[in-house]
């Protein structure tokens, strides 16, 4: 064999390894760009939603309160208006369900949310005949029904926080194999360039 076959032999084996190390650089970042696309996508918007169903259900609650108080018209406006906005964000946590176990939780929220709706409506017809109502009605029926769909609202947020975080774990082994296959293909290339 001629010298200058080995030597374009050698040059042209360095080439395709450092062609197949750049072809699995770009393969693993997009790997790792679509991994932190979705990340985003699939959790962010019911990270969001549970954030605003709680804000909402507070001002419900801080409605009903205001109601109790005295100021009917106040409070029954501001907890309407809030039952519209969580309702809202209720729906697109709805069409958003992508994790295990979410679909089950939002159903539970939805239920829970339905009985606190009707106790509150009971506590307003109550207002509005006049008849005294004890506090206690509030504090041991509508109150427990508020924290049970703050904590259901709490609890999708977290589980969702909790699958970022996971698929962040994913991305960064992923990150961790790519900067490995190509150091380790790149050193090999950088091998035999030197034979």
């Amino acid at each position: 064999m001629k010298l200058r076959t080995k030597i374009l032999a050698g040059y042209g084996s360095t080439l395709l390894l450092v062609i197949l190390v750049c072809g699995w650089g770009v393969v693993n970042l997009r790997r790792l760009g679509k991994a932190s696309e979705a990340i985003l996508r699939e959790n962010y918007r019911s990270i969001l939603a549970a954030e605003n169903m709680i804000d909402a259900i507070e001002r419900q609650d801080s409605a009903t309160l205001l109601i109790l108080l005295g100021d009917k018209e106040k409070g029954t406006d501001q907890f309407w208006a809030n039952e519209v906005v969580f309702l809202q964000w209720l729906g697109r946590a709805k069409d958003n369900i992508t994790i295990p176990g979410e679909q089950q939780l939002i159903l539970s929220l939805e239920t829970r949310y339905k009985t606190y709706i009707n106790a509150v409506s009971e506590l307003q017809n109550h207002k509005s005949t006049q008849t005294p109502i004890p506090v206690d009605y509030y504090y041991e029926t509508v109150f427990p029904l508020f924290e049970s769909v703050r904590q259901n609202s709490t609890e999708l947020r977290e589980l969702n926080q909790q699958t970022m975080v996971s698929a962040s774990e994913r991305t960064q082994r992923l990150s961790h194999q790519a900067i490995w296959s190509m150091t380790l293909t790149g050193g090999t290339a950088a091998g035999l360039g030197m034979e």
